[in-house]
């Protein structure tokens, strides 16, 4: 039998006046899942998660909460809690008055005893135990954050939805504040759907994750697929770091697809969905990340390109260098770590011709009418 999913969005439609917002959107998540919907600004993904709160009504479609129809529900019927961005504390409440709050309140309210209770479990979770007494001012961001956190779980709610709750913190708290965030999910088991626009945000985090674009979704999927085999030039230059050179398709050989680049040197590679009515001749994409290319040499049935150095970059565990291919406009990215080196024993310097390799699993192929 079937597992219900927690949460499900069927063809829903919102616009505001002329603007459509989102665009038949169709989503399930499971329960005890980490979903991210990832995208920038004006995709969608905030309006998503609105509606999935109850803050905003859908024009069409169904949004259901446990099998429950709850797209006409206002929040405070929906077993759902949000952390907002900006964490939204009172700051005339001590920590412990405001994780509480939500248990006051008429809808919620909860006897004082089993209220205290809920506070300090709540506040232990979030490793905030010894500050309940603490006005939120004298907090740092990271605690202001947990408190937040905190608050929206003393309702131990079915959903948890997360509005970029960690884009006001810098990025070493940010970092840490990741890996705590992880753990807080893996020991409660609850459902988390957080928005982002911070793709490395969204991969560490997410058990899935659902790319927008233009209110719609343009894929959904485990950070590794979403990586891996990405369906689109879009979604492959926004998860992680592509690069995207411009070509012509050849055809296939077996399952080898082979294109041409501005200067004719052949690169083969594997099709991707968007590409399978590709005719030879066509213009077309491919993509390529960064660290998929080799500087050693050409790997066994992979490709070789020629490019020239234009700049080198030192980012401390890695060198990135910026290349130019013949013919092409656009810059190539390429990484290097640093406790590699190249056949001759030296990072190529700006001016240096070099060649790269580059496997045919490594480069993916895209119809070029797809925007990146």
């Amino acid at each position: 039998m079937a597992v219900q999913p927690i949460v499900t969005l069927e063809n829903v439609v919102k616009s505001y006046g002329t603007f459509t917002a989102l665009h038949n959107i169709n989503l399930e998540i499971a329960a005890g899942e980490f979903v991210t919907l990832l995208g920038p600004s004006g995709c969608g993904k905030t309006t998503t998660l609105r509606l999935i709160g109850g803050f905003e009504t859908a024009d069409e479609g169904r949004i259901t909460l446990a099998g429950s129809d709850v797209t006409q529900e206002p929040p405070y019927r929906r077993d759902i809690n949000t952390v907002f961005q900006d964490y939204a504390l009172f700051p005339h409440m001590t920590v412990a008055e405001n994780v509480g709050y939500g248990l006051t309140v008429r809808a919620n309210r909860r006897p004082k005893e089993e209220r205290d209770r809920r506070v300090r479990e709540a506040l232990t979770m979030v490793g905030l135990a010894d500050k309940a007494g603490r006005m939120p001012q004298q907090l740092s961001g990271g605690q202001r954050q947990r408190v937040a956190m905190a608050r929206a779980l003393v309702r131990q709610p079915k959903v948890l939805l997360l509005d970029e709750p960690l884009s006001a913190l810098d990025v070493k708290l940010r970092e840490a504040m990741q890996v705590e965030l992880k753990h807080l999910h893996q020991k409660l088991g609850i459902t988390f759907l957080m928005v982002t626009h911070d793709q490395q945000e969204a991969l560490v985090l997410s058990n899935r994750i659902a790319v927008m674009k233009g209110g719609r979704i343009a894929q959904i999927g485990s950070p590794s697929e979403l990586y891996d085999k990405p369906a689109t030039p879009y979604v492959a230059n926004f998860i992680g770091a592509a690069n995207l050179i411009a070509c012509t398709y050849l055809g296939e050989e077996g399952n080898i697809a082979r294109v041409k680049l501005a200067d004719d040197t052949v690169v083969s590679g594997h099709r991707a969905e968007n590409a399978k009515a590709l005719k030879p001749g066509d213009a077309c994409l491919i993509a390529i990340r960064p660290e998929r290319f080799q500087t050693s040499g050409v790997p066994d049935g992979g490709s070789a390109i020629n490019a020239t150095v234009t700049d080198q970059l030192f980012h401390g565990g890695r060198f990135q260098l910026e290349l130019v291919l013949d013919g092409a406009a656009a810059p190539l990215f390429i990484e290097i770590p640093r406790n590699s080196v190249v056949a001759d024993g030296t990072v190529p310097q700006p001016g240096n011709r070099i060649t790269l390799g580059v496997a045919p699993p490594d480069v993916l192929v895209y119809a070029a009418e797809e925007d990146a």
